[in-house]
């Protein structure tokens, strides 16, 4: 069974554009997790051409074929497609997949091309203004749990899979030698492993200055632990890391 961590884990950080047109939008992420992840297709949106038509075009674009509709009043589950028609969210509409609550009339959502992102984040947007929601049928007995738990828990271990935030800042640069400081990390790092992820220092072009927003993206593998400095060392990267700033995405040992 498809689980929503596995979807997650799988496309964070990542961008799709599956039909080569308009550069990596919410649709083109939404259609490869239908094709990929849902035993489904790509639904098009042929009436008004932004992905509200998912929800106004239901009964005749195909998309009850492989999820199903769920009422706006039920509890949501990590996975649940969510919808916005036009709205101040989504002026265009939009479609994302529900990730977690904050406990308010905000919530936590994998998504494409939001909050100025051209690639797949986690990002907290208003539930209002959402006009449908879908559960795939190969979820539909709860998108949120996994039948082989390894459920995070936000405490590291050997073998943790780890994220860094969107929101890191440059707090210095070293052009010569190509590198970044940013202290929540807990030093210098190279450049070239970094990715703009805002228009903090005025545009978002991968030039990156002093105040910039930078993630790293991708997901890492925590090897050693050193609790005493509470670093953890990430075999992908090769190096030690603060470990406070890392969100864990899968449990370790």
């Amino acid at each position: 069974m498809t689980t929503y961590q596995q979807i997650k884990n799988e496309t964070i950080n990542k961008s799709y554009d599956i039909d080569g047109y308009y550069g990596a939008q919410c649709w083109d992420f939404a259609c490869y997790v239908f094709e990929h992840y849902f035993n489904g297709t790509r639904i098009y949106c042929g009436v008004t051409g932004y992905v509200q038509d998912f929800v106004t075009q239901k009964n005749t674009n195909g998309i009850l074929n492989f999820m199903n509709e769920v009422s706006l009043n039920s509890e949501l589950q990590s996975g649940d497609v969510c919808v916005w028609g036009p709205c101040a969210t989504a002026p265009y509409s939009h479609v994302a997949l529900y990730d977690s609550s904050n406990g308010s009339n905000q919530a936590y959502f994998l998504g494409q091309n939001q909050n100025g992102a051209n690639y797949v984040t986690v990002s907290q947007l208003s539930t209002s203004g959402i006009i449908g929601v879908f559960r795939a049928k190969n979820m539909s007995n709860g998108g949120s749990h996994n039948p082989n738990p390894t459920t995070p828990d936000q405490i590291l271990t050997v073998g943790s899979k780890v994220q860094f935030p969107q929101n890191l800042k440059v707090e210095n640069i070293d052009i010569p030698n190509n590198l970044i400081y940013n202290s929540r990390i807990g030093g210098w790092v190279s450049a070239s492993i970094c990715t703009e992820t805002s228009t903090a220092d005025g545009a978002c072009d991968q030039i990156l200055n002093i105040g910039s927003d930078f993630t790293i993206p991708g997901t890492f593998t925590v090897t050693q632990i050193n609790i005493p400095s509470d670093i953890v060392y990430l075999q992908e990267l090769g190096f030690w890391v603060k470990s406070e700033p890392l969100t864990e995405v899968a449990d370790g040992n």
